[in-house]
């Protein structure tokens, strides 16, 4: 939705940010989140999705069991909303692609010789007790991380150049044997108290950089 509202309408997205922009704070944020579950697509409906992106906490997209966005304020003292420049160039980039939403699956099924593929999963968790994978109500298991991996290696043999962002620990690189792996350390907010976390997740490929 908020790619082809993007594609279609730059501008009046624009409008919308900046006016996101110039009223934001901690009541205004759980107006325009509860305005937003209650909304059907939309320019107005896309704003809303890039302001509460940049505005949450740790700008993460999580809903609940019954589908609707519930992460907090992220309490930041100033957010940073794209111009409307920027959006009018992303609205040319996206006029010259087809956009469509659908499993990964499906969404990769006709992937061809020199396609680019890039793959952004929900990360699995990095201890027992985290459960930052579920970011929509039916979430993502261990049985979708391995599908999406064995995806990876069939895109592989069709000649296509995968990339993977994912979490850095054993069965993620399991999974991907015979990739190359690249770590990344990260610093991540995981609690709501501010406290920073330094984390090394992985880009995967299926070719040398």
């Amino acid at each position: 939705m908020v790619y082809r509202e993007l594609r279609d309408n730059p501008d009046l997205i624009g409008q919308y940010l900046r006016e996101h922009a110039g009223q934001n704070s901690e009541l205004y944020y759980y107006g325009v989140r509860d305005l937003y579950n209650r909304s059907e697509p939309s320019a107005a409906q896309a704003a809303r999705f890039i302001y509460l992106n940049k505005a949450c906490y740790n700008g993460i997209f999580r809903v609940n069991l019954a589908g609707c966005f519930n992460v907090p304020y992220g309490r930041r003292q100033k957010i940073s909303l794209p111009v409307a420049g920027y959006l009018r160039e992303v609205s040319k980039l996206l006029r010259r692609k087809e956009i469509f939403a659908a499993d990964f699956e499906k969404a990769l099924c006709e992937a061809k010789r020199d396609d680019f593929v890039f793959l952004d999963p929900p990360y699995p968790p990095l201890n027992g007790t985290s459960y930052f994978t579920h970011y929509t109500s039916d979430k993502f298991s261990y049985t979708d991380q391995e599908k999406l991996a064995d995806i990876a290696n069939d895109l592989t043999t069709r000649g296509c150049l995968v990339m993977v962002s994912n979490a850095d620990i054993p069965i993620v690189r399991s999974l991907y044997a015979g990739f190359s792996f690249f770590p990344v350390p990260v610093t991540r907010f995981i609690t709501c108290k501010k406290k920073k976390h330094q984390v090394q997740e992985l880009i995967i490929t299926n070719y040398q950089v």
